[in-house]
Parts: C-alpha cells; structure tokens; sequence
C-alpha cells in the first residue's frame, strides 16, 4: 500500500492523500479525489494508472508527492541516549544490507556516531541519509545490521522483502523531492 499527497506548493499545506491498495484508490477529500478523477479522465488513464503517472506532477501551485516513510533505527530513547531493547530482533541477511547500501544518497555528512551496542569503538556509525524513492533510512541501519544483526525497523523490512530485495534506481529529479519531502515532514 503506497499513499501520495497533494501539497500547496506556497504554503506547504497538506490539502489532502489518495492511497493504493491494488487497483483500488482511496481518497482523504472530495477535492483531491475530484481533481485526480478530472486529470485521469481527460488524458484517458485509469484511477490505477493516474496513480503511478501523477506521481511527482506539479502545475507550480501544487504538487503531487509521495508520503514519505522514515525508517526507525533505535528502539528508544532515554534522556537523550538512543537504545536498542535487549530482544531486538537480529538477522543475518547480506540481501537486505545490498539494498540498504544501493539506495540514492540523499544527504551526505561526514559526521559520526558512536556505536551505541559497542561504546569502545568510538564515533564509526555514518549518518547520511538515502532513499529507494518510497522509505527514508541512514547509514545507521545499515551499520548495525552489518556490525551487530541488528533488524531494521520491521515495515522497512516488509518493503525490502516486497522489492524482491532489488532497490530500485532513483532518479536526480525523485532524489531531490525526496530530500524536499524529507525537510518538509522535519519542519512541518
């Protein structure tokens, strides 16, 4: 299930979503849901096929965006000190680290964590950011998978094992709307 958003470019204001299920297309408002159906039906697309084909549309007052999914790397967080709870699940799984690693670099930093489940090795958890165009994760996922088997956030996952463990290729224009996205949905 995937859900887009209709976003007034201006003011960032969300004025409603149309989510996937299959062929079925749900709609949050009779607004939305009347312009998708008036766009699809004069360019002669089904509701499915508007679906895909809108996807990062814009006329310059509003745009047509992904609801972006983030993906949770720690369990917790406890007076400001992220945490993994002692029963994380763990796995050994070198295809879902290859798509981790495959994703499109969204924003890059040299800085470095240090390994919250190993304190000794100091600051070597990466914090950059990537993207397979649909979820949002950092480096930091990768790491502990890699480092420790620690299991990514279990939708992230789900998604992962969906893709047939083959992220796809993501363009400059959907990378760089994803890092809007990814900004908005920080400051909104």
């Amino acid at each position: 299930m995937s859900r887009l958003k209709v976003v007034e470019i201006g003011s960032d204001r969300v004025l409603g979503t149309m989510m996937r299920a299959g062929e079925r297309l749900e709609f949050s408002s009779d607004e939305v849901q009347a312009m998708v159906e008036t766009m699809a039906a004069s360019r002669k697309w089904s509701l499915a096929a508007a679906f895909d084909l809108l996807r990062g549309w814009s006329n310059g007052y509003v745009e047509i965006v992904p609801e972006l999914s983030v993906a949770r790397v720690f369990d917790g967080v406890e007076d400001g000190v992220p945490y993994f709870l002692p029963g994380h699940p763990r796995v050994s799984d070198p295809r879902m680290a290859h798509y981790l690693e495959a994703g499109a670099a969204i924003l890059s930093t040299t800085n470095l964590d240090v390994d919250r489940l190993d304190p000794a090795r100091g600051a070597v958890v990466p914090l950059s950011f990537r993207t397979d165009g649909t979820w949002v994760w950092t480096d930091t996922v990768t790491y502990y998978l890699e480092e420790h088997g620690i299991r990514p956030d279990e939708e992230l996952c789900a998604h992962i094992a969906a893709q047939d463990f083959r992220c796809p290729a993501v363009d400059q224009a959907v990378a760089e709307q994803t890092l809007r996205e990814l900004r908005r949905s920080s400051y909104g």
